[in-house]
């Protein structure tokens, strides 16, 4: 399932859907609104680092009620730099803050490779999160 706040996006995404994959419009700062059901994996990328601190929580608890013990959620996101208002992007600890009930796995970089500037310079991360 795919949740997108922008209804030309999600028509964009449904039209090439694979049989099964469901694509809805909502808020992910506001999820239990959708009522969507619980889930085992989720992937955010780079939706989370353009958030300010309020929605980054707000999206923390939506994900977190719908998540079933020993979720995973992957997510992929920029580093906080002095670009952050044109790119986004969080640091590990604004991560942590937002998934509470939540056990940071990993982190690894991500390949910068073919992103180009400004992006290139955002030392963007991988962070597994695990639901305890």
């Amino acid at each position: 399932m795919g949740v997108d706040y922008v209804p030309d996006a999600i028509a964009a995404a449904q039209r090439q859907a694979p049989e099964g994959v469901t694509y809805v419009v909502g808020d992910v700062t506001d999820l239990s609104a959708s009522n969507l059901g619980t889930f085992d994996f989720f992937l955010d990328v780079g939706c989370f680092q353009g958030f300010d601190a309020a929605q980054r929580l707000a999206e923390g608890r939506g994900v977190s009620a719908l998540a079933n013990p020993g979720a995973t959620l992957l997510m992929l996101e920029f580093g906080p730099t002095r670009m952050r208002r044109l790119v986004g992007g969080v640091s590990q600890a604004e991560v942590q803050d937002a998934f509470p009930g939540w056990e940071l796995v990993d982190v690894t970089p991500a390949e910068t490779a073919g992103l180009g500037w400004p992006m290139n310079r955002t030392a963007p991360q991988w962070f597994r999160l695990r639901k305890v």
